[in-house]
């Protein structure tokens, strides 16, 4: 099985497994809880698996940029992929803390997933580096609008995101409470992430790049 099939099914189990844990675990309110606090839960260990599915998707892309790509730009855009994998491997190995954990009381489990999290800046900065890569490559011309409008939608909900969270948390001294309803929109920028790099691997795999 080649690299940019593993992205493609495991943005799919990602995206699928996550939409079953609302399910399965409602004790976790998705209009302010992230989801995170779903690997708190008794099917904490499927949370995991979701955390490692996304990173198995942004390593198989990072890897296949970095060996098949020519372009510096692209080699650039897999090396943040792979760097982004081991947010979520990390996240996947340590589980957060409750939601409502005063910053001093956090264990050393927690503190890892939150510093973890914030590797995913890296997947999406990678989205301008690769992006770029489909106006540049012939073999990938035909694609550049669709992956250009991807790009533009998941930067445009990363953004409302870093706004909502500088509003609502502004409010609430840095914690997250129900009065901070930034649960659903977190749920659909990591969503989108898994979209657009089932995308990018789509597509690369229609140019006909080797693989």
């Amino acid at each position: 099985m080649n690299k940019l099939t593993v992205t493609k099914i495991s943005a799919i189990g990602f995206v699928v497994l996550l939409v079953i844990l609302h399910f399965i675990n409602t004790s976790v309110n998705p209009i302010w809880q992230p989801i995170s606090e779903y690997a708190l839960g008794n099917a904490g260990w499927l949370m995991q698996i979701v955390f490692f599915l996304l990173g198995i998707s942004f390593l198989t892309l990072g890897l296949y940029l970095i060996k098949y790509l020519p372009k510096i730009g692209s080699k650039i855009g897999g090396v943040l992929l792979v760097i982004a994998s081991l947010g979520n491997f990390l996240a996947g190995i340590f589980n957060t803390d409750p939601v409502d954990t005063l910053p001093e009381y956090m264990t050393m489990s927690g503190q890892i997933h939150n510093a973890a999290a914030g590797l995913l800046g890296f997947m999406i900065l990678a989205t301008v580096f690769i992006t770029y890569q489909f106006r540049k490559q012939e073999k990938l011309k035909p694609f550049r609008k669709n992956m250009f409008v991807f790009t533009i939608i998941l930067w445009g909900l990363e953004f409302a995101l870093i706004a909502a969270m500088g509003i609502y948390l502004n409010e609430t001294n840095g914690m997250i409470t129900p009065e901070t309803p930034i649960g659903w929109l977190g749920r659909i920028v990591i969503v989108f992430c898994a979209i657009w790099v089932w995308s990018c691997a789509h597509y690369l795999q229609k140019s006909n790049f080797k693989n």
